[in-house]
């Protein structure tokens, strides 16, 4: 047994990591190093978030021969503007910083899937490289970041009409044991996405064997449960559906009786 001298222990042995070095050197506190399945629904909720404040209504998924991976809404776009007390723009906080986001109050978004601020800064941190395109006040704007780290200012590539965010990452293969998606899981994330959130249009294809799935639910989760009882013998003709609103929690209930004696509860 290895014995240790407790006088060499002291302040000078504490040990305090910066940035995003937190989650390079302990990655498994953050996501799932097995595959990075959890970095693109990171990416993928940031894009709901829009749609639950009620700016995009599309979202495209696209699984690249290379291994990497694009994200993409029609949403406001990520802020461009500097931070006023950073000095560098809203994303590259975003991307860079630890809890840093918009979700912490209801001032940017009044409902949110996810709420802790550090989902694109781990995505950026756990990827070999990220590739960001913001169309956002007429003007297309790209940022790429090297396992974390800028590589050049977010800066201006053209004009558009168009809005919205896309991010491309590729997984760094120094933390995963395995860079590939799961087309399966993701399908079956954006299928629930897609119930949850009616009327949004979500898209998933995958270019390294031409597979691709096209969600859209103007029903939502009543669709959801139509889905659920589609071989089954229904009592009830359509979903009971109600829904309601109080201190800031949104609830929808949808409900449909069957033949059946095992109850499903989602």
């Amino acid at each position: 047994m290895t014995q240790f001298d407790a006088s060499q222990y002291g302040a000078s042995s504490i040990e305090v990591l910066s940035g995003l070095e937190p989650v390079r050197k302990r990655p498994g506190m953050y996501t799932d190093t097995s595959r990075p399945n959890h970095l693109a629904q990171e990416v993928i909720d940031n894009s709901v978030d829009e749609a639950l404040a009620g700016h995009a209504t599309a979202i495209s998924v696209v699984l690249h021969g290379d291994g990497a991976i694009e994200v993409q809404d029609n949403g406001r776009g990520m802020p461009i503007d500097l931070h006023p007390e950073h000095g560098v723009s809203g994303v590259e906080l975003i991307l860079t910083k630890l809890h840093a986001g918009g979700k912490f109050s209801s001032s940017s978004y009044r409902f949110s899937g996810g709420l802790h601020g550090v989902g694109a800064s781990v995505v950026n941190a756990l990827s070999e490289w990220v590739e960001l395109e913001i169309c956002r006040n007429g003007l297309v704007h790209q940022q790429r970041y090297k396992r974390g780290v800028p590589t050049a200012d977010l800066y201006v590539t053209g004009k558009t009409e168009k809005r919205g965010t896309k991010v491309t990452f590729k997984p760094d293969a120094e933390i995963f044991e395995t860079v590939e998606f799961s087309f399966e899981v993701l399908s079956q994330r954006l299928r629930e996405l897609a119930f949850l959130n009616a009327g949004v249009a979500i898209a998933i294809d995958d270019e390294r064997d031409g597979k691709s799935h096209r969600f859209f639910y103007e029903g939502g989760i009543r669709e959801f449960v139509d889905y659920l009882n589609k071989n089954k013998t229904v009592v009830n003709d359509k979903p009971i559906f109600m829904s309601g609103e109080r201190d800031m929690i949104a609830v929808e209930i949808a409900l449909q009786w069957n033949d059946g004696y095992t109850e499903q509860t989602h």
